[in-house]
C-alpha cells in the first residue's frame, strides 16, 4: 500500500504520515499515536532506504553517440565497453540523434547522478555545449573528434590525413575528376576529411568543387548515388572519395542499379570499413582506423584524468592506413 492510498484511508496528508515515519517532532503526540495505530492496522511496512545512487553510479561512465547506425562508432563503443569491463566499470550509452539539446541533457544527467566520466563520440559544437563543458566537474574524453573552442582529452585518427591520403591515392592511379561525398558541416570529423580532399586537389592543381553533402547514412549515400548516376556519362567523375563506409555502400548500390560498375566505370574509396551485413558493401578500398584500440585508449585517458585532474589535456592522434580492395581502377595515361 502506498502513502497516497494510506492517506485517503486514515484522513491525513502524505506529508504528515512521512513526518511520523521519519520521527519528525513537529507532529503532536496524539496524531502520531493515531497514525502509527492505523499504519499497523493496515499492515504498512516502511521500505528500507536505498543506497545512494551517487555511490552506485561512481562505477558507471556515459558515452554520448549521435546514432547507432554507424558501424565504426559502434566499434568505438565496443572498445570502450570492453576496457571498462576489464576495470570493473560499466558503460551507459545515450543516443542523441546529433541534437545539441539532448547532448546537454545527457551531460547534466551524468553530473547529477555522479558518473565517473563521459565519452563524447559525436559532439555537436555549439556555444551552449562549450559553456557547459568549461565548468563541467566530470572527466570528459572526446573520441574521434575534438572541439575547436576547448582543450580536452582526445583520442582520434588524423582525419585531415584521411582525406588527403585517399585523394592523393586516387590521383596516383591517374584520376583527375574526383568527387567527394562529404558528411555534415557541423561535424569536425567530416570537416577535416573534406579539408584533406580539397587540399590534395588544390596541390595537384585540380578543381575541388565536386562536393556532395550527406548525413553519413546508407540512405543518404544511396540518394546521392542516384543523383550522380543520372548525370550524362560524359560528365561522370572517374573516381569518388566517400567520407564513410555506410554512405559508400549506398552509393555503390545506387550505381549498381543504374548499370554503373565499380571500378570499371567509376572508382570508389571510402573512410572506414563497415559491417559486411550492410547492403552493397564488399571489397571497397578504404582508409581505415582501429576503433576498438582507440576506444580502449580513451578509457585509459579517462582514468588518467580521474587520478590526476590537474594534468594538461592529452591528445592521442592515430595515423590512418590504406587498405586496397580492388574498387579503384588504374587509368591509362
Amino acid at each position: 500500500m502506498t502513502l497516497a492510498e494510506l492517506s485517503k484511508k486514515i484522513g491525513v496528508s502524505t506529508a504528515t504520515i512521512s513526518r511520523v515515519l521519519n520521527d519528525d517532532g513537529s507532529v503532536s503526540a496524539a496524531t502520531k499515536e493515531k497514525i502509527l495505530h492505523d499504519l499497523e492496522a493496515y499492515g504498512y511496512q516502511k521500505r528500507p532506504r536505498r543506497k545512494s545512487s551517487l555511490v552506485q553510479n561512481s562505477d558507471t561512465a556515459l558515452a554520448l553517440i549521435g546514432k547507432l547506425t554507424n558501424p565504426i562508432a559502434v566499434a568505438f563503443l565496443n572498445g570502450i565497453h570492453e576496457s571498462l569491463q576489464a576495470k570493473g566499470k560499466r558503460l551507459l550509452i545515450s543516443v542523441t540523434d546529433y541534437d545539441g539539446v539532448q547532448e546537454l541533457d545527457a551531460l547534466q544527467y551524468a553530473n547529477r547522478n555522479g558518473y565517473c566520466g563521459v565519452f563524447l563520440l559525436n559532439a555537436v559544437e555549439n556555444p551552449a555545449l562549450i559553456s557547459l563543458l568549461q565548468d563541467y566537474p566530470l572527466p570528459v574524453v572526446l573520441v574521434n573528434r575534438y572541439l575547436k573552442a576547448l582543450d580536452l582529452d582526445v583520442v582520434t585518427v588524423d582525419n585531415y590525413r584521411c582525406g588527403y591520403l585517399a585523394t592523393t591515392y586516387l590521383q596516383q592511379k591517374g584520376h583527375t575528376k574526383i568527387a567527394h561525398i562529404a558528411g555534415p558541416e557541423s561535424s569536425i570529423t567530416c570537416q577535416n576529411r573534406c579539408r584533406g580532399y580539397m587540399d590534395a586537389m588544390r596541390d595537384a592543381d585540380l578543381p575541388c568543387d565536386y562536393v556532395y553533402r550527406g548525413d553519413r547514412t546508407y540512405k543518404s549515400g544511396y540518394e546521392i548515388g542516384t543523383h550522380i548516376a543520372a548525370l550524362p556519362r560524359e560528365q561522370l567523375y572517374t573516381a569518388i572519395y566517400c567520407v564513410n563506409g555506410s554512405m559508400a555502400a549506398g552509393l555503390q548500390d545506387a550505381f549498381r542499379q543504374a548499370g554503373i560498375c565499380v571500378p570499371d566505370d567509376i572508382s570508389l574509396i571510402c573512410n572506414d570499413t563497415v559491417n559486411e551485413t550492410l547492403p552493397g558493401y564488399l571489397h571497397l578500398t578504404s582508409v581505415d582506423q582501429e576503433p576498438q584500440v582507440m576506444g580502449s585508449a580513451a578509457v585509459d585517458l579517462l582514468f588518467e584524468r580521474i587520478s590526476n585532474p590537474q594534468q594538461p589535456p592529452h591528445q592521442i592522434l592515430y595515423s590512418p592506413a590504406l587498405q586496397e580492395c580492388g574498387s579503384v581502377k588504374q587509368l591509362i595515361e
